[in-house]
């Protein structure tokens, strides 16, 4: 809070010493107008600058930080970053670009100033394609860029720019906080993957830590540690159903086309092999969906053609493995009728034969004429 505070109030002295220096300089070259215009109406060389409100067709004018040498060349530089949107979205910067152009115009230009004067282009050129970065959407870059700002923020303290440091550091920090938000509103679309939020989340923390907010950088972060150990199982578990479903298919073989092959090729063996694809193809379906859940886009239509194989040779092995088992049955049914057969004959036979010997031992009656 301290620091915060300490900044601000050097935010203020700048802008305030920056106006006062203006109008100093104004006066002693005789130039009437505001301050910025009077410090910007002619170079030191006497040649007529670009106006300020053609500057603005100038925003994609790369500048070249090593090429300055003389007070001129680091006028004419700083007066091309003049309209650029990224200092008129952060006025801290362009604050610092006005209180540098009078700078090189305030009396002798020695090697300490050069060295000062170049940091500060060197400063403002990056912030600049830091902000043009995150405007374009390539947030990555941007997050890189302004990581560069930041180092060159501290080499320009370190050369005894506090004057300059102390305020582009407010800005900065306003800078990575919108990072910050952008970062965690792409780890929130709804068409973002697992590792994309919380690679997205990561990146939002770390630019909310290097803006100053430490509650959103603590927020961002454990949410994303608790979504990465999420993923981590998930992943664990696709990988390891895929290698079990790509082990099963490669020990089944290309014979597993079809039911006829897996039959030729496993005879018995498809029995055991339709329950292990069963077995398969519920492991491959899982992945598929969990691979669906965590919005994996192109290695889900992976796993769906892994799945969509499984269950082709579960379909073979299915269709094997009953046309195997007609074919036991047939055979054995054969047999079996045969037998049936025979011992439903013997069966009558013993019957008959039974019948036979008790109709032979009954004693027969004769009968005369007379009844006696």
């Amino acid at each position: 809070m301290k620091t915060t505070l300490l900044r601000m109030v050097v935010v203020v002295c700048v802008v305030t010493s920056t106006a006062g220096v203006a109008t100093a300089a104004g006066g002693a070259q005789g130039i009437t107008g505001g301050a910025a215009d009077a410090t910007e109406s002619t170079t030191a060389d006497g040649t007529t600058p670009v106006d300020v409100g053609v500057a603005s067709a100038h925003a994609d004018v790369d500048v070249d930080v090593e090429e300055p040498q003389s007070g001129d060349d680091f006028l004419a530089a700083f007066r091309e970053l003049s309209g650029r949107e990224s200092l008129s979205a952060y006025s801290e910067f362009e604050v610092i670009r006005t209180q540098a152009v009078i700078a090189v115009q305030s009396g002798s230009f020695d090697d300490a100033d050069r060295a000062r004067m170049r940091g500060v282009l060197r400063m403002l050129v990056r912030f600049d394609a830091a902000y043009a970065a995150s405007q374009n959407g390539s947030l990555e870059a941007s997050f890189e860029s302004a990581n560069a700002t930041r180092a060159a923020v501290s080499a320009l303290e370190s050369s005894g720019g506090t004057a300059y440091s102390s305020l582009a550091t407010v800005g900065l920090d306003r800078f990575f906080r919108s990072l910050g938000d952008r970062f965690e509103q792409r780890a929130r679309a709804n068409d973002s993957s697992t590792p994309g939020q919380i690679a997205a989340l990561k990146r939002a923390g770390e630019a909310y830590r290097l803006g100053g907010s430490s509650d959103r950088f603590a927020e961002v972060s454990v949410e994303a540690e608790q979504l990465a150990s999420a993923w981590e199982r998930d992943s664990r578990e696709i990988n390891e159903s895929v290698a079990a479903t790509r082990g099963f298919l490669d020990r089944c073989g290309a014979a597993c086309d079809g039911p006829v092959g897996a039959v030729s090729a496993h005879t018995t063996g498809v029995f055991g092999l339709y329950t292990d694809a069963r077995a398969a193809s519920a492991a491959s379906s899982d992945a598929v969906r969990v691979a669906e859940a965590n919005g994996l886009g192109d290695r889900t239509a992976e796993l769906r053609a892994v799945s969509e194989e499984a269950s082709n040779t579960l379909l073979s092995l299915a269709i094997g493995s009953a046309l195997l088992f007609f074919a036991y049955a047939f055979v054995l049914a054969i047999p079996t009728m045969f037998v049936a057969g025979r011992i439903s004959a013997w069966a009558r036979d013993r019957r008959a034969a039974s019948v036979g010997s008790i109709l032979s031992a009954m004693p027969r009656e004769v009968h005369t004429d007379g009844g006696e």
